[in-house]
């Protein structure tokens, strides 16, 4: 449908970024953003966690800082115990606490599908806007957490899933980027960034190299991987966004023959509250990488950024 232009939003949905950025006055710019999902874990309170930072993770894939939040609460309240209600309200809670944002309040609907979510508001500086485009050849690319809770959610009602994986992966979820996008900006090392939800690894990959007219190689096996996951998916777990992500970005890309499917089938999978990627300048990769280090912030080194090759509709190339 057609966009009146605006000469105030400085991203917009034209490259399928991860929020909204709106400049409100020569030095300062608001980001937008909204989510919200069904539960992915059984404990009301860590999926209060989970959905909230998965919100929130928008602003700081954008460079940005959450100021404000609006709880999105689709509650069935006439079939479940409403202390579970409570539990995923302060769940969330919590987490926009961490954040150091302000919870302004929000909206509830009767639903007969327990949904939770936020609308988030965040700040950031006009010369320190990050998106999806920017991505430059010779950039090397890193992400901040491991792969694999999309396969971990699904297999939670089997009899295979481990106790450790599923708390490796409640963890992951809920822990916020905030930490991991403060320390990429100070360092002013970015030339692109985003994070990985439900198009997968590849799939958010595959905008970024978009928007940016680059393509990129990915070490499938550098990929942090969740404990158990690799079982889970050599037991056939195959959720059905994985299914979706790779029929949908398999045309951005190039698989070479003979790699583990396991870890294809990973790299396309549908991911909730996962970490960010960093396109960064291999000058600044060092310095970025000790700053990881002495916080003691996970950060992995999974592939670099190339120029596009003639005549090839790729966007990235496994190997």
């Amino acid at each position: 449908m057609p966009v009146p232009k605006n000469d105030n939003v400085l991203v917009g949905f034209g490259y399928k970024d991860d929020a909204g950025v709106y400049k409100i006055n020569d030095d300062t710019c608001l980001i937008q953003t909204v989510d919200f999902f069904t539960p992915v874990v059984d404990d009301p309170y860590i999926f209060g966690q989970i959905a909230a930072a998965n919100a929130l993770s928008d602003v700081y894939a954008m460079g940005g800082r959450p100021i404000t939040a609006l709880n999105i609460a689709c509650f069935p309240v006439e079939k479940i115990n409403r202390e579970v209600f409570n539990r995923i309200l302060l769940g969330g809670l919590d987490k926009i606490n961490e954040a150091g944002a302000a919870l302004l309040g929000g909206h509830s609907i009767l639903d007969k599908e327990l949904k939770y979510g936020l609308s988030v508001t965040g700040v950031c500086n006009i010369n320190e806007i990050y998106s999806n485009q920017g991505a430059r050849p010779g950039d090397t690319l890193y992400l901040t957490k491991s792969l694999g809770t999309g396969f971990v959610v699904s297999a939670i009602c089997t009899d295979f899933l481990s106790a450790d994986s599923l708390n490796e992966a409640s963890l992951s979820m809920s822990k916020l980027n905030k930490k991991a996008s403060e320390l990429a900006v100070s360092l002013r090392s970015l030339h692109a960034l985003t994070d990985v939800t439900g198009f997968g690894l590849l799939g958010h990959l595959s905008e970024m190299m978009i928007a940016s007219g680059a393509a990129c190689e990915i070490n499938l096996k550098s990929l942090p991987v969740i404990n158990g996951a690799i079982e889970l998916i050599e037991r056939g777990i195959n959720p059905a966004g994985t299914k979706r992500n790779r029929k949908y970005f398999s045309r951005y890309v190039r698989i070479r023959k003979g790699l583990d499917e396991s870890l294809i089938l990973l790299a396309f999978g549908a991911e909730t509250s996962g970490g960010l990627v960093m396109s960064v300048a291999e000058s600044k990769s060092a310095a970025l990488e000790l700053a990881f280090k002495n916080a003691a912030e996970p950060l992995f080194k999974i592939g670099n950024v190339e120029k596009r090759k003639a005549n090839d509709d790729a966007f990235i190339y496994l190997v």
